[in-house]
């Protein structure tokens, strides 16, 4: 009687042993959901429909496994894809504001620059009549790759009210290869994400755009980050440059245009 005692309880025992394999610990079980390991216990199993007792399992037939759904990111617009749209013989539009409408000031600086290699023209935009653009100043005719820079830079204007004057920029010149925007001086009291949806959906789609965040100290409290946010929101479709990253804070009109360069170049 002892011995077939003994042996029942072993019987147990190893029953409860394979019942227990794969199991959860108790102490994850107190009111904590215990968190499934996929492992060879775990595999689905041979038919869908329930068998009745004593049937024997007949396979389903093998079918094919569902492709995954593409979980890829859009792809970025890059700043090297906006370099190249006007390194041939191109014309680039600039959007701008008080920061970038004189000659004096970093966009005609900077496009003098390109001229050490390439024959440079600027046209600014004729703000007294506020319809076309001026007569071209020639800041280089060495080279056979021609760039013009159509500067449509307003002072006081929003980004807004840039967007709303694409269209007669475009057809003061000529459809352009690439477009930079360089705006926040006059933007501290609008909707900066509508305004820069409203300018860019203005630009032809195949057309890429760069936007430039102006150096420290010269915007409005949360201009610039608004505006690189939406940048960084829309990043298949512009690139962007962020000058507080390289330029010194309130920088002069030189260096403004030489930290643009030389973020450009680090691209």
């Amino acid at each position: 009687m002892i011995i077939a005692g003994l042996a029942a309880l072993a019987t147990a025992a190893s029953a409860f042993s394979i019942w227990s394999v794969g199991r959860p610990h108790p102490s994850l079980m107190d009111g904590t959901k215990a968190t499934s390991v996929a492992g060879p216990t775990d595999a689905p199993p041979a038919t869908t429909v329930a068998q009745e007792a004593g049937a024997t399992a007949v396979p389903e037939a093998t079918t094919e496994t569902e492709a995954p759904a593409d979980t890829a990111e859009p792809e970025r617009s890059s700043i090297d894809t906006w370099i190249e749209a006007w390194s041939g013989e191109a014309d680039l539009l600039v959007i701008g504001d008080g920061f970038s409408n004189l000659p004096s000031q970093w966009v005609q600086l900077w496009a003098r620059n390109l001229g050490a290699e390439r024959p440079v023209e600027i046209r600014h935009w004729g703000e007294t009549s506020d319809v076309e653009f001026n007569d071209p100043i020639v800041l280089s005719d060495s080279g056979e790759v021609p760039l013009t820079v159509w500067s449509a830079s307003r002072a006081g204007s929003t980004i807004q009210a840039a967007a709303q004057r694409y269209d007669s920029f475009v057809e003061a010149s000529v459809e352009p290869d690439a477009v930079l925007i360089t705006m926040g001086l006059s933007s501290a009291d609008e909707d900066i994400p509508a305004g820069l949806d409203a300018l860019v959906s203005a630009i032809d789609e195949d057309v890429p755009v760069l936007v430039a965040i102006g150096p420290e100290g010269l915007y409005e409290e949360g201009v610039a980050d608004a505006s690189l946010k939406w940048a960084q929101d829309n990043n298949d479709r512009v690139s962007v440059v962020d000058l507080r990253l390289s330029a010194p804070a309130n920088p002069t009109a030189e260096q403004w245009a030489r930290a643009f360069q030389q973020a450009l170049d680090q691209s």
